[in-house]
């Protein structure tokens, strides 16, 4: 761009003629707003929260350091133009982007409100335009994320638009320190562009700091963040050690201030105020050729255990839509008291996450990202169908090699199992056989030879030594055991054919394993269900399984029974089916293979455990005063399990199929309906269950479009029902690379749970190989201290004979800060919250603070009063403030715990400090 331009614009600012458009009004972009207002510029203010701008253009502030009064005024003067309307930029000359980078869970930044605003400022990007980002990230967020998205829209950086980092350093609530007086750090992505920014801020700032890239402004931002939370982890652990050593820790800081240089005092407290699922949502986890789905905190124990591999988890590509496997690479579990989120939807799925874990929504046919806590009614969450996995259409891997897997888990039963050719003879390896025997036999051949030659058959114990002297096809070999009526045998190599597979599914949906002398599966049908039974006696019948039925009358079933130590290896020990209803499991690497295998699977599983229901016939009803008479034709397949896992295993294996169920009340039931779904289904049902659906399909004219979801390519989306908060207990996280998603339970796609954002800073040195413990470990020790509060004061009870749970509790202060209006990530929260969970009776009061709603529960601050102190067991000063008569509540309370040192000087025997 000309010098001319350069010059024109310094002109246009110092004469204030420069429109400046401020984009978030929080409590960083409304006093951001105001100061340039006061200094003479008209801002145009855009916030997506229409509460927000409602509020400003009646003139109320909702951030303590914007008065209402001065606030009224901009408006009504004018010069503060509130909207929601991005397409207001088109007027502005500067645009500052103040939106949120609120916390993830531990170590991994989120920007997609970052994202969100500059695709915003695209649209509407002209010639002249200078872009500056104030919001907290990671190095290398203006030139590798918002440089490339800006120049996608055709004009150049540096020729068309300037671009620029200053982070913001406001200190909500400090009088000494506001806007005006707190230098501006400024690093443009060219030199002009720094040039430009620091005459914008000059205008409300004493002092502009320029830097040499956005990437040192980005990092100066960190570094400040990072020496507070770090010094703040020290000084909370130092307080811990002095606690234990009987040292006051307040005293240690006093003195050591005293030192006119090389120390800065920092001061211990409930903790600096970070998100993820509860430990009973489901992920699934790629196993080399398997898929194993897992609860939350069992995926903990597992990459513990797994630390050294690459361990991968169902994701989705939103970009490309549709499912992928994808590298974790961290995962975590903590302690949470904060609000949790149920999330409903109108098929019947449910999600359980923390407030601020970001969620995936398909609105209006575009990818977005949503706070669980800003999830409403009607918004539509992802749902991963097609799993990642080819094809395999006769997959030669899809085989069980029993002989390697006693090997592995079964040698218990070596010494019991002889193996039978089919084919050949052993007596075609005399030689070889002759040789092992010897060996074991102190060089001479044993009798029993020349039985296994003859009788054709050889010790399972014989053949691993014979195949390290000869090559010999498993396929063609058959084990056996026991003699007589307790013979059996099986395949040694078991292929997991559509008959195979439709086997184990009717082993899930009606079988048991038991063990006493032998191994024993069951399988338990209704005596009407001929055709299912006669499909199990002919599958097991061509493995050359024996096995008997029993016919109960007083039951009416017929029972399948197979004794064999082999079968019942194959099931529950190789495949890992489980034991019962209870524990019924899709063998992993069934989700590896074909989708007629898969179809197999599925069939057995509904043939046994679902219903088919149907209602063919005149249906009267009666709606808003009159009669009606119509036509129905409907019918449906419910299904319903006693086993977690298996329910969401077939949900997976659903979705794999493209079908789409919808869920009931009651637990681990399904149901799937619709034209196209039971047509898709009805060849995997047999006898009456399938003549239902081949009627509903025949006599069905209006095959109406599902309503329960809709249905893309690779995924489909739910709508939410409701969404609700509840308390909150251990919470679980993981991060995976890019594309930051992973699948959990219902299929339910959501993005990478979150940190600190100092821990911005641990993230990015990670993508370069350097792992920093000393800033994750001082996050840790700050995270802790309201359990450690707690403890402390639970300590202190007991001691006075007092039982925490039920006692009477006041926390004084709530707010993140003193004389701060503002609840953000309190400490306060969290401390009151572990009370309560640990049933003590919580009461709380802040002047600042009328009423709270925690946990669904509305709260309202006490008021002050020697009787109504005096019923207290304790009072948890958590935030000090400045109007507060703390020496009334000393001379009233029982028992004090203060986290503030504001009794400094005081020694009284009921006053206890951090």
């Amino acid at each position: 761009m000309s010098k001319l331009f350069i010059q024109d614009f310094k002109r246009r600012i110092l004469k204030k003629q420069v429109r400046i458009a401020v984009v978030g009004l929080g409590y960083v972009g409304l006093p951001l707003a105001m100061e340039f207002i006061r200094k003479g510029f008209v801002v145009i203010g855009i916030d997506v929260d229409k509460e927000r701008i409602e509020r400003i253009k009646k003139g109320v502030s909702y951030i303590t350091d914007v008065p209402t009064d001065k606030l009224r005024k901009a408006v009504a003067g004018g010069r503060f133009k509130p909207t929601q309307e991005f397409s207001y930029l088109k007027d502005a000359d500067v645009i500052i982007v103040c939106v949120p980078t609120p916390l993830k869970r531990k170590t991994h930044p989120d920007i997609s409100f970052i994202i969100g605003a500059v695709r915003q400022i695209k649209k509407y990007l002209r010639l002249g335009h200078l872009v500056v980002l104030e919001s907290t990230t990671y190095p290398g967020t203006t030139e590798e994320v918002i440089l490339p998205l800006l120049e996608s829209s055709g004009l150049k950086c540096g020729r068309d638009f300037y671009l620029a980092f200053s982070p913001e350093r406001i200190d909500p609530g400090n009088a000494k320190f506001p806007v005006n007086k707190i230098p501006k750090v400024i690093g443009g992505i060219t030199k002009e562009a720094t040039v430009l920014t620091q005459l914008v801020y000059g205008n409300i700032v004493k002092r502009t700091v320029p830097v040499s890239s956005s990437r040192v402004a980005e990092t100066v931002k960190l570094l400040e963040n990072t020496f507070r939370i770090v010094n703040i982890g020290l000084i909370d652990e130092i307080a811990m050690m002095a606690h234990k050593m009987n040292i006051d820790i307040w005293e240690i800081i006093e003195a050591a201030r005293t030192k006119p240089f090389g120390f800065m005092p920092f001061y211990p407290g409930p903790g600096v105020g970070g998100h993820c699922l509860d430990k009973s949502e489901s992920i699934y986890v790629k196993d080399k050729n398997s898929l194993k789905i897992m609860q939350m905190d069992d995926f903990i124990k597992y990459m513990q255990a797994n630390v050294d591999t690459n361990v991968e988890v169902l994701s989705f590509d939103p970009i490309k839509k549709t499912s992928v496997f994808k590298k974790v690479i961290a995962a975590s579990a903590r302690p949470y008291s904060g609000n949790m989120v149920n999330i409903l939807t109108e098929d019947g799925r449910s999600l359980k996450a923390t407030d601020l874990h970001p969620i995936f929504v398909y609105n209006g046919n575009r990818w977005g990202l949503k706070y669980a806590k800003d999830l409403r009614k009607g918004d539509n969450l992802a749902i991963c169908l097609n799993l990642p996995y080819p094809d395999k259409q006769n997959n030669p891997e899809a085989r069980i090699d029993l002989i390697e897997e006693i090997l592995k888990k079964g040698q218990y039963l070596i010494d019991k199992i002889r193996l039978k050719p089919t084919g050949f003879a052993w007596k075609d390896y005399a030689a070889q056989i002759k040789h092992i025997l010897r060996h074991y036999n102190s060089d001479r051949l044993p009798d029993i030879c020349w039985d296994y030659l003859s009788d054709n058959y050889l010790p399972l114990k014989y053949f691993y030594d014979l195949e390290k002297l000869t090559s010999i096809d498993r396929s063609r070999l058959r084990l056996v055991s026991g003699r007589g009526p307790g013979y059996s045998e099986i395949p040694a190599v078991v292929n997991l054919n559509y008959d195979f597979c439709r086997l184990i599914g009717y082993y899930l949906s009606e079988g048991c394993y038991t063990k006493d002398k032998s191994a024993r599966i069951r399988f338990s049908f209704n005596r009407s269900e001929k055709e299912y039974i006669q499909d199990v006696l002919d599958i097991l019948h061509s493995l050359g399984i024996r096995a008997s039925i029993y016919e109960s009358k007083k039951w009416h079933t017929s029972c399948i029974k197979v004794s064999s130590n082999l079968f019942g290896f194959l099931i529950y020990e190789v495949l890992g089916c489980g034991r019962n209803c209870y524990e019924m499991n899709i063998p992993e690497l069934i989700f590896s293979l074909g989708k007629e295998e898969k179809k197999a699977i599925l069939s057995g599983i509904l043939r046994g455990d679902a219903s088919v229901g149907y209602f063919f016939g005149k249906w009267h009803y009666r709606r808003n005063g009159k009669e009606y008479l119509h036509n129905v034709n409907t019918a449906n397949i419910t299904f319903f399990t006693s086993s977690k896992r298996l329910f969401q295993q077939l949900i997976i294996l659903l979705h794999d199929l493209n079908i789409i169920p919808a869920f009931g009340k009651r637990k681990y039931t399904l149901s799937i309906f619709g034209y196209n779904q039971l047509a898709f289904l009805k060849d995997l049902f047999a006898g009456r269950k399938k003549e239902i659906i081949e009627r509903y399909l025949k006599l069905n004219k209006n095959r109406q479009r599902n309503k329960t979801f809709r249905k893309f390519s690779k995924f489909a989306v739910v709508k939410i029902k409701s969404v609700s908060l509840t308390k909150g207990d251990w919470v679980y996280s993981l991060e995976t690379v890019k594309p930051h998603s992973f699948v959990t339970s219902y299929g339910i796609i959501v993005h990478n749970c979150i940190p600190k954002d100092p821990l911005y800073l641990y993230w990015k040195a990670k993508k370069f190989g350097f792992k920093s413990r000393f800033i994750k470990l001082a996050s840790d020790i700050v995270t802790y201290m309201p359990d450690y509060i707690v403890g402390r004061v639970d300590e202190i009870l007991k001691k006075k004979g007092i039982a925490l749970k039920k006692s009477r509790i006041l926390v004084a202060g709530v707010t993140y800060k003193k004389d701060i209006k503002d609840l953000r990530k309190s400490p306060a929260l969290d401390i009151i919250e572990i009370l309560q969970k640990k049933n003590a009776d919580v009461s709380y009061y802040d002047p600042l603070i009328p009423y709270l709603k925690l946990n669904n529960i509305n709260l309202k601050s006490v008021k002050l009063s020697a009787f109504g102190l005096s019923r207290f067991d304790c009072v948890i000063i958590a935030t000090d403030h400045s109007n507060v008569d703390y020496n009334f509540i000393l001379k009233h309370s029982r028992l004090i715990f203060d986290t503030r040192n504001v009794y400094k000087g005081v020694e009284d025997r009921k006053l206890f400090r951090l």
